[in-house]
């Protein structure tokens, strides 16, 4: 099969994809090397050569890897304020590595799976569970049944409450081209609050100019960043101030609209960066994620620090 590649000099693949939801749907197949195991294009291999990022395999595309590369917000990631320790320095090589159109709707439930559990244990066992054989490889269409009887049958709290939640994730993100619109309409679903439906925003690679609030994110922006502020206390509080964080009027106090405010299209590459901090720190934290990824991402699986 033909080898596809893009110019990606500036991205290091296992870095990029410990922190992405879309890491769900691959396994770690060695440095710098990950194989696709659920959704559209199953099978196929992406790695790092040399400065490129190329794929070998089902559904490769050009399209695929401009959403993987993070050149997808290369130009909006830029940082526009830095902190006192830049944080594109901490971990070079780290992008955000969204999912390509017809993944969208796996990087949607991955995110609604992740509420209150560890990722690497949980949240890719359960996607296996629920998606393995119930998407069209060669299209991405998923059967919305199929994976809602699945999720249903599981006994945690997470599968069942994307049993509840798909059929409507899945007709939010039919609605694709507003990132304002598209927010607005994610928290105007049961269950959805600020942090997921800013996740599904940026995995989904809808828009960079968001910042999933959760502890790492508080930690690093008060200690790396020197901001300090309010997560929100509720999705209500969003739809209050209109949805979307650089036009609210609340967010000189809201943690995550200060951090939007402050970093525009980059906030996304900093609650990233945050978490990457929170979970492999700083000093040698190259053999750190090499460990984890060997231990946690590939296709056996096993227990992680949870995200």
């Amino acid at each position: 099969m033909a080898l596809v590649c893009v110019e990606a000099a500036w991205m290091d693949l296992d870095l990029s994809m410990y922190p992405s939801f879309v890491s769900s749907f691959y396994s770690y197949a060695g440095p710098g090397r990950w194989a696709k195991t659920l959704g559209h294009g199953r099978g196929h291999v992406v790695e790092k050569l040399g400065t490129r990022l190329c794929c070998r395999g089902p559904g490769c595309s050009v399209e695929l890897l401009h959403y993987l590369s993070g050149r997808w917000c290369l130009e909006s990631c830029r940082l526009l304020a830095p902190g006192p320790e830049e944080p594109a320095l901490l971990y070079p090589g780290l992008v955000v590595a969204a999912s390509q159109p017809r993944d969208r709707l796996l990087a949607a439930a991955a995110v609604a799976l992740s509420w209150r559990t560890r990722y690497a244990t949980n949240v890719r066992r359960w996607m296996r569970i629920v998606f393995d054989g119930v998407v069209d490889e060669e299209t991405g269409e998923v059967d919305i049944g199929r994976a809602v009887e699945r999720a249903r049958r599981l006994p945690s709290p997470q599968p069942r409450r994307l049993a509840r939640l798909l059929p409507a994730l899945a007709e939010a993100l039919g609605d694709w081209g507003d990132p304002a619109a598209l927010r607005r309409r994610l928290l105007e679903l049961p269950g959805v609050g600020p942090k997921t439906a800013d996740a599904i925003l940026l995995f989904t690679g809808a828009s960079s100019a968001v910042a999933p609030g959760d502890v790492h994110l508080q930690r690093f922006a008060a200690e790396v960043l020197g901001l300090r502020g309010l997560r929100p206390a509720s999705k209500d509080m969003c739809l209050r101030g209109g949805a979307w964080c650089s036009a609210c009027p609340l967010r000189a106090e809201c943690l995550q609209g200060r951090i939007v405010e402050a970093y525009g299209g980059a906030a996304g590459l900093v609650q990233t960066t945050a978490y990457v901090y929170g979970s492999l720190g700083k000093g040698d934290w190259r053999a750190r994620l090499r460990r984890l990824l060997e231990r946690f991402y590939t296709s056996s699986g096993g227990t992680s620090p949870g995200r």
